[in-house]
């Protein structure tokens, strides 16, 4: 097995015939390289002997989850930051909410974490959790007790089929029918996972599903190939599933209709300036990993400005930038106020799919809108957005935050806000509206920027308060940390 691998597993089959054919074995579970599961002590981890057929069962049972369920079952849980903080917020809310709705609620969270957590594989036995959650070609891993991680959903992939391959090589001699019965199924996962692909996919109920397909054949109506490579369960699964995706348990299935439909006649282009792009940023990423989200949405949006050739203290003009990247905006009423707008380029685009029926629309909002689009366009083609995004919908924490603090950089610099506050002798409500008339961007985004600038730490306890208020700061230990700037409204 590839030592590589964020997870690994070690499998040692038991010495004892009828120890095998009962689906016994020995083993560990590695995490970025360390023992995770595991017997004995931590400073002499030794395997852990156990049925480890109960790994192979579960694994088989659940694969179609694992490597197509990629949203959380209510539209609630879209701003969690990773899977691990799922339950936190679930209790917060029914603290707030009552028990009514706890009970309701916590059956599906609880089956969804059934599907994910591979520590419910194991019966009569307790180890740490293990949760997995697909997010585009890039995998959450999170595990009890330490840092969540983002890595390779290819490679979390690669090492449960290698596991399961192995397990499945040494059980499927066995007379327990039990065993055999996970051999089987294992080998033939491919057919359940056809069977529940979409609702997977899309993480829509068979009724919304059906609401949106209609009458039309499912593979037809997806853009899947029905002969597609089922025995590892996996297949190429589109713009359209991916912005099913994003907008189910967020709007009707007409509105999610005329997303797709808009979807489809968006027309072949070219993503070479944007790919040229895209080069330079991640290099500048490997070379400086940022520990959260907005730091790297920061430190791309300085990157992308420069390879642009354009300056910091002139106002971004994104419509030449598209321009020149060749990227085409359309204009349509998609029925629904909440969705600013779809960013198509899987197969597609690249395009920008305006929604005229937005709320709250301005010319700053747009230019916020395309800038975000820009960031996904530049930095998530290749990880958890391939396909599409559709802003306003269910998407990964961790891109929204990033592409937020990127837009917001790139029409309106940090270095900027600094840089003309050495100067100004006026209000800081004045200092906001100029910086805002300016650079096109709404008061909001200039609060923001202001607040993430050392400015913040420059000015009197009664301008901090001003901004602190238009940014609907509420944090109840008085704890300064970075805003997350919205595309959407204008709180100021």
């Amino acid at each position: 097995m590839n030592p590589d691998w964020s997870i690994r597993f070690e499998f040692f089959p038991a010495e004892d015939e009828s120890a095998r054919t009962n689906g016994w074995g020995s083993g560990f579970l590695h995490v970025l390289g360390a023992p995770y599961w595991y017997s004995n002590s931590d400073t002499q981890p030794q395997p852990i002997e156990w049925t480890w057929v109960d790994l192979l069962e579960y694994v088989a049972a659940n694969w179609g989850a694992l490597i197509y369920e990629q949203s959380y079952p209510y539209s609630w849980l879209t701003d969690v930051a990773h899977p691990g903080e799922v339950w936190g917020v679930a209790e917060r809310r029914w603290a707030r909410l009552g028990e009514d709705l706890a009970e309701e609620e916590e059956a599906a969270l609880l089956a969804f974490e059934r599907r994910h957590n591979l520590a419910y594989a194991w019966k009569g036995l307790s180890l740490p959790s293990l949760t997995l959650m697909r997010n585009g070609s890039v995998c959450w891993i999170c595990a009890e007790g330490r840092a969540p991680i983002r890595t390779s959903f290819e490679a979390c992939r690669a090492a449960l089929i290698s596991i399961c391959d192995v397990l499945a090589e040494e059980f499927e001699g066995s007379t327990n029918a039990r065993v055999l019965g996970a051999v089987n199924r294992w080998r033939g996962r491919g057919v359940e996972v056809k069977k529940n692909l979409f609702g997977y996919a899309t993480g829509m109920s068979h009724e919304s599903l059906a609401a949106v397909q209609g009458n039309a054949d499912p593979f037809e109506f997806w853009g899947v190939a029905a002969n597609d490579p089922w025995a590892d369960g996996l297949v190429e699964e589109g713009p359209l599933l991916a912005a099913a995706r994003m907008t189910a348990g967020m709007a009707d299935g007409a509105t999610i209709r005329r997303v797709l439909d808009a979807i489809r006649k968006v027309p072949c282009g070219k993503l070479d300036a944007v790919e040229r792009l895209s080069v330079v940023a991640h290099r500048h990423l490997q070379r400086n990993p940022a520990q959260f989200a907005f730091y790297g949405g920061y430190a791309v949006a300085e990157v992308v400005r420069s390879a642009l050739h354009r300056e910091r203290a002139a106002r971004f003009d994104i419509d030449s930038v598209f321009d020149e990247l060749a990227i085409r905006v359309t204009q349509l009423h998609l029925g629904i106020q909440t969705i600013d707008a779809v960013a198509v380029w899987g197969g597609r685009g690249p395009c920008v799919i305006l929604n005229l029926d937005r709320e709250h629309d301005s010319p700053e909002r747009t230019r916020m809108t395309f800038a975000h689009e820009l960031c996904h366009l530049v930095l998530d083609r290749a990880g958890g957005l391939p396909f599409c995004d559709v802003l306003g919908g269910a998407v990964d924490d961790f891109m929204e935050s990033r592409a937020s603090a990127f837009a917001a950089e790139l029409l309106l610099p940090r270095s900027v806000v600094e840089g003309r506050r050495t100067t100004w002798k006026k209000s800081v409500r004045e200092f906001v509206t100029v910086l805002a008339q300016d650079f096109g961007v709404s008061k909001a985004v200039a609060c923001a920027q202001i607040y993430n600038s050392r400015v913040f730490a420059s000015l009197d306890r009664q301008e901090q308060s001003f901004l602190e208020s238009r940014l609907q700061l509420t944090d109840a230990m008085g704890s300064r940390h970075a805003v997350k700037v919205e595309s959407a409204g204008d709180v100021v």
